[in-house]
């Protein structure tokens, strides 16, 4: 199959074009006017004066062929420049509209017919993430707002002083939960802005399956309210990677598929060895994940089930992706309302 090309007429080959065809006409029609003058109107000078003639015809003749021949170049690129100054000044609906040439064959006409649709993409993933960052914000002051709006309630209700002692107890304990959860949200966010930031991770030899071994010994005792059935096939596996931000991997998928679950929790994790990468999956027979929530699962502040949105944030899963992603592995699961889900995690060895 023969490969597209990029451009169905380069710039370069344009102007070498141009110009030929502006010395070849030119020339033609200065030879054709001196034989006019000459043979037609019988004009007589001296070689001098038909060199400028000739001279004169060129230069007028060429000078009329490159402003037209030019229009053609300089409109595209007065296009650009207004919607690039739009652009600069928050229209980012902007959009350059590209001359269709249906006899193309390439991808682009030229090189501004490349940088104006790359310049439509940038408008575009800027209009994206101005909306991301929009969204992120509010989602954000919802998020501070409850926590803070619970303190400021409890705190004046301590003040009271006719408080029974076990009141002061129960509001004591919901006062240390909403700090608590408030620390967990502001640890979250640095997390995803240093993720965000692309901060390259600092690799070292870990045992995964130890790793997650310990994981596992952690939220066991973090959810000893529920019975935790599990199953752990683990090879004993070695992966260059980042230990810090692998455990926040294995803490969060966990945790999930526990705070998911019934009181009953049938957890199973495995780990097994490849060629070149190590795949881990977790799975649980919990509450599953609706089909209409889960190609929303890894987005910021997203929670598909909101009876369980006291206990976490929506940023868990989110700051995973992200997590996996500057790792160099990848991330997918499969979920069925009411029997569980499975996530599949792929690290690669060595990086």
């Amino acid at each position: 199959m023969t490969n597209k090309k990029d451009y169905q007429i380069s710039l370069r080959r344009y102007f070498v074009i141009l110009y030929l065809i502006i010395f070849l006409i030119t020339s033609l029609f200065g030879m054709a006017t001196i034989v006019f003058l000459k043979e037609c109107l019988h004009v007589t000078g001296s070689f001098t004066l038909w060199l400028l003639i000739y001279s004169i015809v060129i230069l007028i003749l060429g000078a009329l062929i490159m402003w037209f021949g030019s229009t053609h170049l300089t409109k595209p690129i007065s296009d650009l420049n207004q919607s690039v100054k739009a652009i600069s000044q928050g229209d980012f609906s902007r959009k350059i509209v590209r001359k269709s040439y249906p006899k193309d064959r390439a991808t682009y006409h030229n090189e501004i017919d490349e940088l104006s649709q790359n310049i439509n993409q940038m408008a575009n993933d800027i209009k994206n993430a101005d909306r991301h960052r929009s969204q992120f914000i509010a989602n954000l002051s919802h998020e501070l707002k409850t926590p803070i709006s619970s303190l400021v309630g409890i705190s004046d209700l301590l003040l009271t002083d006719s408080l029974e002692k076990d009141t002061r107890t129960e509001l004591t304990t919901i006062l240390q939960s909403e700090s608590l959860r408030l620390s967990r949200l502001c640890d979250d966010i640095l997390n995803l802005t240093k993720l965000e930031n692309h901060l390259s991770p600092q690799l070292e030899s870990v045992a995964l399956d130890e790793q997650i071994r310990q994981a596992l010994i952690m939220l066991t005792e973090k959810w000893k309210s529920k019975t935790i059935h599990l199953e752990f096939d683990g090879e004993a596996v070695m992966c260059q990677t980042d230990p810090d931000l692998t455990m926040q991997v294995w803490v969060n998928v966990i945790d999930n598929a526990i705070k998911y679950s019934s009181d009953q929790v049938f957890l199973n994790v495995d780990v097994k060895q490849a060629t070149d990468k190590v795949l881990v999956t977790i799975s649980d027979k919990g509450i599953g994940i609706a089909k209409e929530n889960q190609r929303h699962i890894f987005e910021q502040f997203y929670q598909a089930d909101q009876s369980h949105a006291q206990e976490g944030n929506g940023l868990g899963l989110a700051i995973v992706k992200k997590i996996i992603d500057s790792l160099n592995g990848s991330i997918h699961f499969e979920s069925t309302p009411g029997q569980g889900s499975r996530f599949y995690i792929t690290l690669p060895t060595n990086q």
